[in-house]
């Protein structure tokens, strides 16, 4: 199989940590060239790669069949739509884009030039959700009551970066938030309605740094929060059902081992620590048991698999764009109940 040749739009973290070393430890691909725009940091860990100063530069690369688009969010849509129509694959950072038209847009688009669309859904792909669905699969807890999800962080000082200053939609609904919903779809599909409330918790923030979205289906409760000022950690993940309940603690560790420089290819990679393993309980004769359950490793590497097969098979990409929509579609009714005090039906 011919490699893909790739274009990664910023080498910022998301370039740096969640998406080169994925591209170029890959056999199904190349990385061909990089947009910094006044820097040569890729140049050290890619010597080989090209650099290129501008989005148009690295558009104007006919050998290029996959651009990946993890630039501002702010840019997400325009930048698409231009790669997509210079007849290039695209994998676009979440969020995919703001608004439920501008998605449908893109996905016709895509349509029309006959290329493959996909979001960067890749916390699907965490050990700890792996395992929810694992445990799911296997009916373990029974019928699911009520799912728990958070992320949180402790970040009090306002960074002088573009995710910390007002710009449309800029904020942690739209950072985080996709994530949340769009593991919260994959598990229970679409919700009948959203509740949200969204707030500035810390002093001099520009943007919402506190979300807490209620999903609502009808015989199961979701809430899904985010916040910055989440010194002392509650659990991340909490699943009840009709036979028991499922607990787990701590994050993920790809995007801290990415950080590090560790890669994907390396046998500790994505391994959760015994510490933060998930715990099982349910009754058993009368008897509470108590069971830690191994969390099962991750690996990112499996989404850019599935898109190297897309591109190459033609086949459905990892993340279809049109559940994104319902992602952005969920994403917009928060804003609409935090602003109206009331349930947004959908």
């Amino acid at each position: 199989m011919n490699k893909i040749k790739t274009g990664i739009a910023s080498y910022g973290l998301s370039g740096k940590a969640f998406h080169a070393p994925f591209i170029e430890t890959n056999e199904a691909f190349e990385l061909s060239a990089i947009c910094e725009r006044s820097k040569n940091e890729a140049r050290k860990s890619y010597p080989n790669v090209k650099i290129v100063r501008s989005f148009d530069e690295l558009l104007a690369d006919t050998s290029l069949e996959l651009i990946i688009v993890n630039t501002p969010d702010v840019t997400h849509f325009d930048y698409c739509r231009a790669a997509l129509e210079a007849g290039k694959h695209v994998i676009v950072e979440k969020p995919f884009v703001f608004t439920v038209a501008e998605g449908e847009m893109l996905i016709k688009l895509a349509a029309e030039k006959r290329l493959m669309l996909t979001v960067f859904q890749n916390r699907r792909w965490d050990g700890d959700f792996m395992t929810i669905r694992k445990i799911l699969n296997v009916n373990q807890l029974g019928r699911i009551v009520e799912y728990r999800a958070a992320f949180q962080r402790f970040r009090p000082q306002i960074a002088g970066t573009w995710k910390e200053k007002h710009d449309r939609f800029v904020g942690i609904v739209y950072n985080l938030g996709p994530h949340l919903v769009d593991q919260a779809i994959c598990l229970f599909g679409k919700p009948t309605g959203v509740f949200a409330q969204i707030k500035k918790q810390r002093n001099d923030s520009q943007i919402d740094d506190f979300c807490h979205i209620i999903l609502i289906y009808p015989e199961l409760q979701v809430t899904l929060t985010a916040g910055m000022l989440m010194k002392e950690p509650i659990a991340s993940f909490v699943l009840h059902g009709t036979n028991g309940s499922f607990v787990k603690h701590g994050i993920d560790p790809q995007e801290d081992q990415l950080r590090a420089g560790m890669l994907p290819t390396e046998s500790d990679y994505g391994l959760d620590t015994p510490e933060n393993f998930g715990t099982l309980v349910y009754e058993q004769n009368g008897e509470t048991i108590r069971e830690n359950i191994e969390t099962v490793q991750g690996n990112y590497k499996y989404y850019f698999d599935a898109v190297a097969e897309s591109i190459r098979k033609q086949s459905a990409p990892p993340v279809l764009p049109t559940e994104n929509l319902l992602v952005i579609r969920i994403l917009e009714a928060a804003y609409e109940s935090n602003n109206e005090n009331r349930v947004i039906s959908l």
